[in-house]
């Protein structure tokens, strides 16, 4: 590189002069030298595989749906990890909903019965009964029923409560001798799950009952049997005459400690924590209940077990495999096709399939060596094979284009040719692989954890996936280039075709006679020149405002496949129970709770004060004020108790039959034992119900509302910890981040565009309009996306930010041609850029496509989601880059980069 730069030039030029030689001369040097030692160069890369392979023994799929998509900054996932360490424990909700015409009947109750004893009689493989796995409370409701009321002199029912007027001693031993009973929420219940009492019930017996107990007057809402009921019918009176619908609950223990997420967790990262016994004993659950309804029944049955979304959703994302499997082999196809010419010798088999093996090199290097820095595999992450399938395919179809404009340089050698073609090409390829990594590594600053884990497998494999290609494939490709020399057969290498003749079909450029055909005399006439510009503003119009209505929502229910079990029951849950919200609840830390009390009085009055977005709530403050005020004549609301004082009378509410409900609402520094006073506690929690919220609009103020009562508090004591919590908010803060991130990030991602480009194509004008074609791209993506049904999510989040990588290839690739034709007006230089390197953009946006085509097939969200947005990259993007650009180019386009002599064509310079 001894010559020297023009003295006559401006600084950017010389800038421009320097960049282009630079990179010109780098993959000149690089082609020649991988063209005369190309089995040294495929020995080099395979050895960088084996030894890229072994990070994989540091890899690790997360499972943990909060290392996934919580982000670690939030609120949430701080108050997450502080409830699981207090609580340790707490249960799994198995679900039954049965239908009928009115399920108050007797023979309704029968056949219920008869379920309900197949799901208790359920032992694994292991011998795991429900017994073993269920969460216990202590029968207290039937046992102390008794004892909790009589009857006065006037025949009125007075309370009477054995915890106060009982000697502390024989109440504990009484206490003592009660069983620990499996929870659940059943209205089998009232009966006793008592085969023979049922057989004597009538319609009236049953709905006396239900009329008498429709909240349990001892367990309050863990016993409300109002609550199961949907589709319900009153007489005049308000009293319940019928109902349609009749929902069963059982919980099911959980050890939060004992959990381990790798075992328990699935594949999608969408797994509740929950012991291996315990998800054993849910698969037999699930699969008795598909056993019931299969065979036929008078009653509708519909179920979900705790472990059904994660299975359904894991199942969903990897089901399909076999169909990404045949989108592989059409892709391997397709590129045999347009790397190939139709005769024996020139068909390219073999480097169709090394040029695709490339991309499964640079998937293995690049998760290797993300495993080895210790970054975390996810679920999304199934889909970098087909992205990198995508831009490796989009890079050959380039090289072999820049090749064919070399096939009339019949002086060089091989290897000179060989240089030659990589240096046309790979100024091009770099632009679009340097910006498709620098928006990935700009997307891996987001807060969203499998985003951002994303972002960096996809920047490490987008990187090796270009490595491989100017190295493994480059030389795959010169000998493949000596075998058609040697005009040896493109499938049976040792066989020689002696005096073989090309036939003509063969040799037609049919592809570039298309593409100058459609350009002279079509586009690029006035008329189709207006034409592509109205176009182009018709559509930004729509487009502009189509995204300004896009909605940021995410309903974890789209992961649900509509043909499961999940799917059938939560769309007969929303129909018969439409208000029943998200259950939640206020949680205050390490406090002085005798003083705190007033403080804590008026957090759970606001929000009682707040019926437009909570209900139901169940509040032990009140009732534990009344039984000291009634048993012990002390009004803790108008005087301050002793700690051990109230330690005494909390130990004493929590051990009657009105307070026993709330015991688990408390943690405390040791067990809670009856007769003793509480220790300190820990954790308590007053329970809730959010209303039933129509998008985001409503739950995210909502959310915002609640968490405000909570943590605007006057607490002075302790940790003054509180906060409002449920699990809902998981999916809630995430779809709060994710408009802010997506924004954020394409902004980044488009800058990031500019700032390649200037230094890579050194031409401002030139990356000006390609920001325009990108930024274009990005709004009609947006508008489209949102006409086809697609809300702002995780899923989209992904999609959109590799929609930035691929939009820009095609523009760069048309931009940085248009620069390295010297001679011509404009319009000819476009014509001729579009002529040579417009197939090969084609087929790269079409590969794409096909890599992307077979995930319409598939039946899970994100693959469904990909789909859609990458058809509208690959849409927009040709139509701004192949169509529009030229366009452009023809009235506006720069003056090419300075002609000069780049390279010797002697290996002296080598």
């Amino acid at each position: 590189m001894s010559e020297k730069i023009p003295t006559n030039v401006k600084w950017y030029d010389k800038f421009s002069y320097s960049i282009v030689t630079f990179t010109e001369y780098f993959f000149y040097n690089l082609g020649f030298k991988v063209a005369s030692r190309p089995w040294t160069t495929i020995g080099i890369c395979w050895l960088i595989v084996i030894l890229s392979a072994f990070g994989f023994f540091r890899f690790h799929q997360e499972k943990n749906p909060m290392k996934l998509w919580v982000p670690a900054q939030s609120d949430f996932y701080h108050d997450t990890n502080w409830l699981m360490s207090k609580f340790q424990n707490g249960f799994r909700l198995e679900s039954v909903l049965f239908e009928a015409p009115d399920v108050l009947t007797p023979e309704v109750l029968k056949e219920i019965l008869g379920v309900d004893r197949k799901i208790k009689s359920i032992v694994t493989s292991d011998g795991v009964t429900w017994e073993d796995i269920c969460f216990k409370i202590p029968e207290v409701d039937s046992s102390l029923e008794f004892l909790y009321t009589s009857k006065s002199k006037n025949g009125t029912m007075e309370i009477f409560d054995p915890s106060v007027y009982l000697s502390t001693s024989t109440y504990c031993k009484l206490l003592e001798s009660f069983d620990n009973v499996c929870f659940e929420r059943n209205l089998l219940q009232l009966w006793n799950f008592d085969e023979r009492k049922l057989n004597k019930l009538t319609k009236q017996d049953i709905l006396d009952k239900i009329d008498k107990y429709k909240i349990d007057p001892i367990l309050g809402n863990l016993k409300n049997y109002e609550d199961l009921l949907g589709g319900i019918v009153r007489n005049e009176t308000g009293h319940i005459v019928s109902a349609t619908s009749l929902h069963t609950l059982y919980m099911a223990y959980v050890n939060f400690s004992a959990v381990d997420m790798d075992q328990a967790g699935n594949m999608a990262g969408t797994a509740d924590w929950a012991s291996l016994g315990t998800l054993e004993w849910e698969n037999g659950f699930n699969a008795l209940l598909e056993d019931i309804t299969k065979n036929g029944t008078d009653l509708g049955i519909y179920y979900s077990a705790a472990r059904s979304f994660g299975d359904l959703t894991a199942q969903s994302m990897f089901q399909d495999m076999d169909i990404l499997v045949i989108g592989v082999g059409i892709m391997i196809f397709y590129v045999q096709f347009v790397i190939s010419k139709f005769n024996c010798v020139e068909a390219r088999f073999v480097l169709g399939y090394m040029g695709l093996l490339s991309v499964g090199m640079a998937f293995i290097v690049g998760c290797g060596f993300c495993s080895l820095v210790g970054i975390s595999y996810g679920p999304v992450h199934t889909s970098l094979p087909f992205l990198l399938m995508g831009l490796g395919v989009d890079d050959m179809f380039v090289i072999t284009a820049c090749w064919e404009e070399l096939v009339s340089e019949s002086k060089l050698s091989l290897e000179q040719r060989i240089g030659y073609m990589l240096k046309h090409a790979g100024v091009s390829i770099t632009v679009t692989t340097l910006t498709d990594v620098m928006a990935f590594l700009i997307g891996s600053s987001t807060i969203l954890p499998s985003l951002q884990s994303y972002c960096l497998f996809a920047a490490a494999g987008v990187f090796m996936t270009f490595v491989f290609v100017i190295t493994f494939f480059i030389a795959c490709f010169t000998l493949d280039q000596k075998r058609i020399y040697a005009n040896r057969n493109g499938a049976l290498f040792c066989y020689t075709h002696k005096n073989h003749v090309k036939n003509e079909c063969s040799q037609r450029k049919i592809s570039n006679s298309v593409f100058r055909f459609i350009y002279s005399k079509i586009i690029f006439t006035l008329p189709g020149k207006i034409i592509v510009i109205l176009t182009t503003v018709i559509y930004l119009g729509f487009s502009i405002e189509s995204t300004i209505k896009l909605e940021q929502r995410f309903d974890p229910q789209w992961f649900i496949p509509q043909s499961t079990h999940l799917h059938t029951y939560l769309k007969k849950r929303i129909e018969h129970y439409p208000t029943a919200g998200h259950e939640a609840g206020v949680y205050f830390g390490s406090l002085n709770y005798s003083s705190e009390i007033h403080n804590i009085r008026n957090i759970v009055r606001s929000l009682e004060d707040s019926p437009d977005i909570i209900e139901n709530l169940q509040s032990w403050v009140d009732p534990f004020r009344d039984y000291v005020k009634t048993n012990f004549k002390k009004d803790m609301f108008k005087e301050t108790l002793s700690n051990s004082e109230f330690n005494l009378f909390l130990s004493k509410f929590l051990f009657s039959p009105n307070g026993a409900r709330f015991q688990a609402n408390f943690r405390f520094t040791h067990d809670l034992e009856c007769g003793i006073p509480t220790t300190s506690i820990t954790m308590s929690s007053v329970n809730f119900r959010l209303r039933h919220f129509d998008g985001s609009k409503q739950y995210l103020p909502a959310m915002h509302r609640a968490t405000e009562i909570a943590k605007n508090n006057n607490f002075t004591s302790g940790d003054r910890f509180a906060t409002v919590w449920s699990k809902i908010f998981a999916t809630w803060v995430t779809d709060e981040l994710i408009d802010v991130e997506v924004l954020r990030n394409l902004q980044l991602a488009l800058l990031c565009v500019m700032i390649c480009t200037v230094v890579l194509v050194a031409n401002l004008q030139i990356c000006f309009w390609i920001f325009i074609c990108v930024l274009l791209t990005m709004v009609n993506v947006c508008g489209f996306m949102q006409r086809w049904g697609i809300t702002l999510d995780m899923v989209s989040c992904i999609a959109l930010e590799l929609a930035i990588g691929l939009c820009v290839d095609y523009a760069s690739h048309i931009g940085h041609t248009f620069l390295t034709i010297q001679e011509g007006s404009l319009e000819e230089r476009s014509l001729r850029t579009v002529v040579s390197i417009g197939s090969a953009v084609l087929y790269g946006a079409f590969s794409t496509f096909i890599g992307v085509s077979m995930l319409s097939f598939s039946q899970a969200y994100t693959f469904q989601v990909f789909f859609k947005i990458f058809s509208l990259v690959v849409l927009f993007g040709m139509f701004h880059g192949v169509v529009l650009l030229p366009v452009i180019l023809s009235f506006v386009g720069p003056k090419p980069y300075f002609a000069h002599k780049l390279i010797s064509q002697s290996n002296d310079v080598i």
